[in-house]
């Protein structure tokens, strides 16, 4: 999995039987934390030398085998950090997660300390990979910007979204539409499904979004597909931060 794929995530809510807790699913799930960091414009310098110097070689300790920096692209909040790694596995938050595992009790405290002097928020989500609903590619791996389109679904409608990208699959393949599709399932927020796209420029970002695989002929026939599915869309652009990312011997990115 291309580790420079970004995910963000939200918490789903159990009310009644309208919406279910998360679903079962197979054994080998590739589940990733993701934290989305507001830096105090004054302290980004201090911020960045606290992830090089302490919480990568921290997380790398640990074992966490590679973790992805980006930062807010051309639209949206400039001092806004978003950071992903592989989860692992949820028994690993019960003793603390990786930075409870490579530093001891005081030296957790003080990075955590210099954290809050640093940041203005903190936000945590776990998001689940849907490798069965993606068309990937090595030719994407490294690229620098990413484009992520949060989607909320109706409820009771999931099932109808995940139908119409499974039965479209060829599609896309066939017309060279590359991207990745992630289920945030807790944090704050709506539960959202995400399209993730790497792209080479923003000069990319005039093709359009995934639906340029139907050409125009079929578009229309698209969207009325996905009528009262998607009730909401939200479009964001990162840039891939090399000095903040770091990955293992043998990690793809």
């Amino acid at each position: 999995m291309n580790s420079q794929r970004w995910m963000a995530a939200g918490l789903v809510l159990a009310i009644g039987a309208l919406v279910a807790a998360p679903e079962a699913r197979a054994q080998g799930d590739v589940w990733y934390e993701v934290d989305i960091v507001q830096v105090r414009p004054d302290r980004l310098d201090d911020f960045n030398e606290l992830y090089l110097d302490e919480i990568n070689p921290a997380l790398q300790r640990a074992g966490v085998p590679w973790r992805s920096a980006w930062m807010t692209g051309e639209f949206g909040s400039i001092y806004e950090r978003l950071f992903v790694h592989p989860l692992g596995g949820f028994a690993n938050l019960d003793t603390g997660g990786p930075l409870a595992l490579a530093l001891s009790a005081r030296q957790l405290d003080r990075v955590l300390n210099r954290l809050r002097e640093y940041t203005v928020s903190r936000r945590s989500y776990a998001v689940l990979y849907r490798g069965d609903l993606s068309v990937e590619s090595d030719d994407v791996s490294g690229l620098p910007i990413a484009r992520v389109t949060n989607l909320e679904i109706a409820p009771g409608r999931a099932s109808m979204f995940e139908a119409f990208l499974r039965n479209n699959l060829d599609n896309f393949r066939a017309a060279g539409v590359i991207f990745g599709i992630y289920h945030r399932q807790f944090g704050p927020g709506p539960v959202v499904w995400q399209i993730v796209e790497n792209l080479r420029s923003y000069a990319e970002l005039s093709r359009g979004g995934i639906l340029r695989a139907f050409g125009d002929a079929d578009a229309a026939r698209a969207l009325d597909e996905l009528a009262g599915v998607i009730t909401s869309v939200e479009r964001t652009v990162l840039e891939y931060d090399v000095s903040l990312s770091y990955r293992g011997a043998g990690v793809t990115q």
